[in-house]
């Protein structure tokens, strides 16, 4: 189900319910950036241990704290996007993700939570920064610590830097900057 930048309007969050009730085959969930905003983390649970197959999901802003049983059910995971760092970062330096998971775009994240990021970050072959609140010196970080990276989405502001950054330093010499 692909819903990325959509306009609609919600109701309730009952449509979400349904479809964690009554879905096993499901593949792909995307309401990415979009005014979705009656997400129950239960049902998102719901769909991850109903639907085996699950390998991408792209969500609006709840807490990532929250997610912690649907990333143990989700273990077919290979893509995230969305949710939000409200926390102290040291508490999500406990946080576990799918061993599978190599495509993540972290949204709104911060200098402080980037730490989330490192465990992970030599699987990972797609990074979206789109809406990372990160400087350029903080991509750069990020970026070094992914040695098998092939796709980088950053906004604009950053683009350039980042740019001479890759090209210059020879450990980015095969990324694809979008």
């Amino acid at each position: 189900m692909f819903l990325e930048e959509s306009s609609l309007v919600e109701k309730d969050g009952d449509w979400l319910h349904e479809l964690a009730l009554n879905n096993t085959v499901l593949e792909t969930l995307n309401f990415y950036v979009t005014d979705i905003a009656n997400v129950r983390i239960q049902d998102l649970e719901l769909i991850a241990r109903n639907c085996p197959n699950l390998n991408s999901v792209k969500i609006t802003d709840c807490e990532v704290l929250d997610l912690v049983n649907f990333f143990q059910y989700a273990s077919a995971l290979e893509e995230f996007s969305g949710g939000s760092y409200n926390e102290e970062s040291e508490k999500y330096s406990a946080m576990s993700l799918p061993a599978k998971l190599s495509r993540l775009g972290l949204t709104y994240i911060t200098k402080n939570e980037m730490p989330i990021v490192f465990p992970y970050a030599a699987l990972l072959k797609k990074l979206d920064l789109l809406y990372a609140m990160l400087d350029t010196e903080d991509h750069c970080t990020l970026i070094q610590r992914c040695p098998n990276l092939e796709v980088l989405e950053v906004n604009f502001q950053n683009f350039f830097s980042l740019y001479l950054f890759a090209y210059s330093s020879n450990s980015c010499n095969d990324v694809l900057v979008v």
